[in-house]
């Protein structure tokens, strides 16, 4: 049972987080709108400054976990928050400098992910440590519904702030919002470490050319405990089926995203704030899946849940390049349902994968599973934005808007291994459980 104190420190978790989300959907819209609208940046460019964002997940996430499992949770996310507000100060200097330029945005974009690829992982291992097992469901859902609600103030307010204020000024508000999650998480208890590990045998720091180096030992150790995280994933049938097919999915997913940004902007040329209105839909959708997805789960089962809400959801998708066909006026709200539907699905499909991975996983393992997953299914991110990008350049954006659709689709074959990997109606535990 978690004591008073924990079920409290939820609590400043959860605003910190919301917080969190809110700067990071501000992020989403109005920094590639500074690259479209500012910079007029083309769809392989934009591909670029998208693989640039995305990329840390693949270079950080690895030793994300590693760090959130030996140190201090509480001080990791206060100085990812307060190093991305900083970051995000330095596009409206660069701009009223005239040092704004698209190399200088994807510098900025890199710096910015690799902090939240730190954060993300924090808060994934900081939640199973401040509620009941029986209550994990529960509190998957109450942050997704929470991360969907600023998802839609969040896209909404970036798409505004761009149009109003020009986009480097827009970047002011999550700026702001990260001081606010920082403030949230600072009243989290400093509480002791999950795991301590064992210390390697010290050693003297050896010179080379007047400067110290790092033991092998400290080096081999953090392999090693990497290893541990990634080997676990792989020896799970459920983890590794759920990994691979939401790594494909992502991956199609992010062909989608530079080539859908320039249909917006540059072929329907539609003002800003309706593009943030279009990334809000998503917010609408993930909200109303947070809503339904533990009813989902325990009338589908778990495997019934994960299969159908992702095929589902990359059937939706289909309706982004079918929108070509339709009149103009029309356009936006099939695009806007398109995200609805989409996000709700795969909020649906998160909330229950990802309880089924808290329950599979030690505690003593959560940073370092959560970073070996999140490291494969956010990796393929830079592979499938310049994919995008390119794709997107040569044969233009209602094609590879196709090609996203359909790999999205074709991704939930690779979940069929949970038939035998799990009973066909296990559900996640959700039933009964008293909110965190």
């Amino acid at each position: 049972m978690k004591t008073p104190l924990r079920r409290s420190a939820f609590g400043h978790l959860w605003a910190a987080q919301t917080a969190s989300q809110f700067g990071a959907n501000v992020t989403v819209v109005a920094l590639p709108l500074v690259g479209a609208v500012t910079l007029r940046a083309d769809a392989l460019e934009l591909g670029l400054l998208s693989a640039a964002g995305t990329l840390p997940h693949l270079l950080v996430s690895p030793f994300a976990g590693v760090w959130v499992d030996r140190h201090s949770r509480r001080r990791l996310l206060i100085g990812a928050d307060l190093v991305r507000a900083a970051l995000l100060l330095a596009v409206p200097v660069a701009a009223v400098c005239r040092l704004l330029s698209l190399p200088l945005l994807a510098v900025l974009a890199l710096l910015i992910g690799a902090q939240g690829a730190v954060s993300d992982v924090g808060y994934s291992a900081c939640l199973p440590t401040l509620v009941a097992p029986e209550d994990l469901a529960r509190a998957n859902a109450r942050f997704e519904l929470t991360a969907s609600g600023a998802t839609i103030v969040g896209s909404s307010v970036g798409g505004v702030a761009v149009q109003m204020l020009t986009g480097p000024w827009a970047l002011l508000c999550n700026a702001a919002a990260y001081v606010v999650s920082a403030l949230f998480t600072r009243r989290l208890p400093e509480t002791e470490r999950v795991r301590r590990p064992e210390a390697p045998r010290q050693e003297a720091p050896r010179q080379e050319n007047g400067a110290a180096r790092e033991p092998d030992g400290a080096r081999t150790a953090l392999r090693e405990e990497m290893r541990i995280g990634a080997a676990f994933v792989l020896r799970s049938r459920p983890l590794r089926a759920v990994t691979l097919a939401t790594t494909v999915f992502n991956l199609f997913l992010f062909v989608s995203e530079p080539p859908l940004l320039v249909f917006l902007t540059h072929d329907l040329t539609l003002p800003a704030s309706w593009i943030g209105t279009v990334y809000a839909a998503s917010g609408a959708g993930a909200c109303a899946g947070a809503l339904v997805a533990g009813g989902v789960a325990r009338r589908l089962g778990t495997t019934g849940t994960l299969f159908a809400t992702l095929a589902l959801a990359g059937a939706a998708g289909l309706a982004v390049p079918a929108a070509v066909l339709a009149p103009a006026p029309a356009v936006p709200a099939l695009v806007a349902g398109s995200h609805f539907v989409t996000s709700a699905l795969v909020i649906v499909f998160n909330v229950t994968q990802r309880t089924l991975r808290t329950t599979l996983t030690p505690e003593e393992l959560y940073g370092r599973v959560n970073a070996s997953i999140r490291t494969v299914v956010l990796g393929v991110a830079p592979l499938g934005g310049l994919a995008g990008g390119w794709l997107g350049h040569r044969a233009g954006a209602p094609t590879a808007l196709l090609v996203g659709a359909v790999g999205m689709a074709g991704a939930c074959l690779l979940l069929l291994p949970l038939r035998t990997a799990l009973p066909r109606h296990t559900a996640v535990r959700t039933a009964g459980a008293a909110r965190p």
